[in-house]
């Protein structure tokens, strides 16, 4: 379990986070939804440790933030924008980058590490992919090839900023698909999407934030009201065409 307390958070003297404190319990799907400029991104790199905290605390499985980073990782894919996709490096190097980091790229990783990887290659669906460059990607391919990185660093939590960024709409469901096959397994699994739809399909815990919190409850009982709270006038619901 993840939980936060009394989390405060400011850039340039000005609150980007104010009073949160949630659970996220083990074996959860979470969506983290709220407008941009919510602070969506910013709360999970505190959760990771990749901002440190400024005011409130962060405890995983009953351990302090660092005591547990220090043993454990998160398996993460972070917002698109965030890679170089004209780096010369193959999917393969990408995904093995789950358990060696940067240096896996231009080093020997064992027979067992590459199996290890192109296993969860095949799991994502690319496999076929191993030896393309990444520049060379669809987004849905490249994607996958993040999410088999992630999951490669086996860690118990795999977080995910806005995933379904640059994936068609059959993509984004394969994808998702995937995501609710690897929680039935057991991760632990935060993602942020603007894509309610598709949340409400899949995930079964959602964190509603505008800088501060508006709810964090199972998914059934989120109502159009919070949505609307959490939004403003900037969200309209739309009934689902089955």
């Amino acid at each position: 379990m993840i939980a936060i307390r009394d989390l405060n958070h400011r850039i340039s003297g000005k609150y980007i986070l104010q009073d949160i404190s949630l659970e996220i319990p083990d074996g959860a799907f979470a969506a983290i939804i709220g407008p941009n400029g919510a602070g969506k991104s910013t709360l999970v790199k505190l959760i990771m440790g990749l901002i440190p905290l400024q005011e409130g605390s962060v405890t995983i499985d009953g351990m302090k933030q660092q005591d547990w980073l220090r043993l454990h990782s998160f398996g993460y894919l972070p917002q698109r924008e965030e890679y170089d996709r004209t780096f010369p490096a193959t999917a393969l190097d990408i995904v093995l980058m789950g358990i060696a980091g940067t240096v896996s790229i231009g080093r020997r990783c064992s027979k067992t590490q590459k199996a290890k990887a192109l296993e969860i290659m095949q799991q994502c669906g690319i496999d076929d992919k191993a030896s393309s460059f990444i520049g060379t990607l669809s987004g849905g391919e490249f994607q996958r090839v993040m999410l088999a990185r992630a999951i490669l660093s086996d860690s118990p939590y795999l977080i995910l900023d806005e995933p379904e960024a640059g994936i068609d709409r059959p993509g984004v469901q394969s994808f998702f698909v995937l995501l609710k096959q690897l929680n039935e397994a057991g991760k632990t699994i935060i993602t942020i999407s603007h894509d309610l739809h598709t949340l409400s399909d899949y995930c079964s815990f959602l964190i509603c934030l505008n800088r501060t919190l508006h709810c964090h409850s199972n998914m059934e009982l989120v109502n159009a009201d919070i949505i609307h709270k959490t939004f403003g006038d900037s969200v309209r619901l739309i009934e689902k065409d089955y």
